[in-house]
């Protein structure tokens, strides 16, 4: 019987041909094929992942700038609001609501407000619990509703949170929501059953 060529070597020769038809793809201006490989490139080589990125971002991607906005955050927090504006521009949600957070950070909760809500009337459960988290203290019952339309998007920490802000007037709905956050796995949910 003849031998069998190794699949490792082969398997290795495979992923370069890959790789070298993305690069010709992205370096002839495929956003896609730089978005590729700058996700395939980012635990072997963050800056190479990087430069994909930002040409990804660069030639029109929206999501590629909403990633070129986070990492440029700690060190060039200007050049982080441009690309997550130009994203949140063409409606990326996740960078709305970035921009939301940072605002919120910033103490402009008017602003935060405003982006929170421009993306939960596009149907983001997580801008909807930051807008019950930012409205808890200044009118609880807005908050309620958020965290109501957050439950019923899904999200397991405005389960938890709408159970805490129910807990007086209806503990048994506290616990149903407790209950149901805890068995998504939300950890809070599980330390205030006991």
């Amino acid at each position: 019987m003849a031998k069998q060529r190794s699949k490792g070597p082969l398997a290795k020769v495979g992923r370069r041909a890959l790789y070298r038809r993305y690069e010709v793809a992205a370096g002839a201006g495929d956003t896609e094929a730089m978005m590729f490989l700058a996700t395939i490139r980012a635990g072997e080589d963050p800056a190479a992942s990087r430069a994909w990125f930002r040409r990804a971002a660069e030639a029109g991607d929206l999501h590629a700038m909403y990633i070129v906005g986070l990492y440029l955050e700690p060190h060039a927090p200007e050049a982080s609001q441009t690309w997550l504006q130009r994203a949140a521009g063409g409606g990326h949600g996740d960078a709305v609501i970035k921009l939301g957070v940072q605002a919120q950070e910033r103490g402009d909760h008017d602003r935060a407000r405003e982006l929170y809500e421009q993306a939960a009337e596009a149907g983001s459960a997580p801008a909807m619990f930051n807008l019950g988290l930012l409205l808890e203290t200044t009118d609880p019952a807005l908050a309620h509703r958020w965290y109501e339309k957050a439950v019923a998007a899904g999200d397991v920490d405005a389960m938890f949170n709408l159970g805490r802000l129910i807990e007086a007037t209806d503990p048994a709905g506290a616990r149903e929501l407790w209950e149901r956050a805890a068995a998504a796995g939300q950890p809070d949910a599980r330390q205030r059953l006991g």
